[in-house]
């Protein structure tokens, strides 16, 4: 039997004069606007905003993946760097990077080792199983569709138990019907244990059936246009879509982000 692995610490995530601007031939690119967040321990958050906003280039800043311009940040008071080499996070990406001369259960099994934490054969196929990918255990990323390999990625992430998970996109490469159902099944893993999220979502539903709070961006640069508290119940089954409450926040959602593009669209109007 597997010794027993207990998670990280849910951590509060600090964001100080964060910036991110790129520069090329073309010129410098401002992506990320100085931006001062915190994100509370256990907390879970979405991010939404235009396509190219900025939101994914805050999670790789937050991860440590990038380098910020100005700024810094703070995981439980340590650098990304530092949770990172204790595998104290967890990233999933929009391309899942399966490796392709590994299994569906050899890959989740890998990220314990790289994470330096005991095998452990149940965890891993209890996630398999829950992310809907009974029978595949055994198939390699090529005999997969895109959505399976993305619900085997996010299995990958999940099954260190980290502290903070930052996910981008997540359920982006499924299908309708199993983004609803990884929607409501998901959440209880990390919501269980506590575990501070971050994700970035296009889906204004789903940002609003998950989240504790969704943060609302502008066109880029990315700048907070609106800070929306989700107080709806847990757990949420996919009958509180029908709720007044529900659709409030969605609208009220909806409504920033219309009002985020109609102020990157002033000043050209204004030309």
């Amino acid at each position: 039997m597997a010794a027993e692995r207990h998670p990280a610490a849910p951590p509060e995530v600090t964001c100080r004069g964060l910036s991110r601007t790129f520069y090329g031939r073309g010129g410098a690119v401002e992506a990320v606007r100085p931006l001062d967040l915190t994100f509370a321990a256990g907390e879970t958050t979405a991010l939404v905003g235009p396509s190219g906003c900025g939101k994914s280039t805050l999670l790789r800043l937050i991860a440590g993946l990038e380098a910020p311009t100005t700024g810094r940040v703070e995981i439980g008071g340590e650098t990304p760097l530092a949770v990172r080499r204790r595998a104290g996070l967890a990233v999933g990406f929009q391309d899942p990077s399966l490796l392709p001369w590994r299994t569906v259960r050899g890959n989740v099994a890998l990220a314990l080792r790289l994470a330096r934490q005991p095998a452990d054969e149940e965890a891993v196929a209890r996630l398999i199983g829950l992310v809907g990918l009974d029978g595949f255990a055994g198939s390699r990323p090529a005999a997969l569709s895109g959505g399976m390999r993305q619900r085997a990625a996010i299995a990958r992430c999940l099954v260190t138990r980290p502290g903070l998970l930052l996910l981008d996109e997540p359920f982006g490469a499924v299908d309708e019907l199993t983004r609803q159902r990884l929607a409501q099944d998901l959440p209880r893993l990390w919501e269980a244990r506590g575990t501070t999220t971050l994700f970035v979502t296009h889906s204004v539903t789903e940002a609003v059936m998950i989240a504790d709070r969704v943060l609302v961006f502008s066109p880029r640069p990315a700048d907070v246009v609106e800070d929306v508290t989700v107080d709806l119940p847990r757990p949420r089954r996919a009958d509180i879509a029908l709720s007044d409450a529900f659709r409030a926040l969605t609208e009220r959602v909806s409504a920033a982000l219309s009002a985020g593009f109609a102020a990157a669209e002033r000043p050209l109007a204004a030309e």
